[in-house]
């Protein structure tokens, strides 16, 4: 295979695998904003304490799986453009048309902080119903699950500052 063919099936490559991460981003969405209230609100209709207590550690789990699939988009975006793209001289390329363009960038970082903070208001309101419930069920251990969702929510807030720069920009 010559270097001219390698670069080019590195290309579609990694064009193919941001395409199927902004396919999995579009259906983690879907996901959370559907299943999430609906599941919030049978377990709650069902007085399932099981359930209950296990939703916020399940928005955690979704909010953490966007967050990788923005990270794989962001690092096959940024190999384009540091090591696929300045070999193809006399172009525009698709990562350098885009870091010159603010707005998109722009839409990119909305669209990211808007996701987190629905999922955030989802795992308050999760955690809250979720301790509620098991103050119900085990008044004796209710602090033991405040206790549980403060650190998964504390856990998520480190992750999100320390990936929110690479989820956001691209220098």
């Amino acid at each position: 295979m010559s270097a001219d063919e390698f670069m080019k099936q590195q290309y579609l490559t990694l064009r193919d695998e941001i395409r199927s991460s902004k396919g999995r981003i579009f259906i983690l969405m879907i996901l959370g904003t559907l299943f999430v209230p609906i599941a919030g609100l049978a377990a709650r209709e069902f007085s399932s304490t099981y359930a209950s207590g296990s939703m916020p550690f399940l928005i955690l789990v979704l909010m953490l799986a966007f967050i990788m699939e923005q990270n794989a988009i962001i690092r096959a975006g940024k190999y384009l453009k540091d090591h696929v793209e300045p070999k193809l001289e006399g172009l525009v390329t698709w990562e350098a048309w885009l870091e010159r363009n603010q707005k998109t960038r722009d839409t990119d970082r909305y669209f990211f902080g808007s996701f987190i903070l629905v999922f955030v208001l989802f795992y308050t309101i999760a955690s809250t119903l979720a301790v509620e419930t098991i103050g119900i069920q085990w008044p004796e251990h209710r602090w033991y699950a405040v206790v549980a969702y403060a650190m998964g929510g504390l856990w998520f807030v480190v992750v999100l500052m320390s990936h929110w720069h690479s989820c956001t920009r691209t220098s």
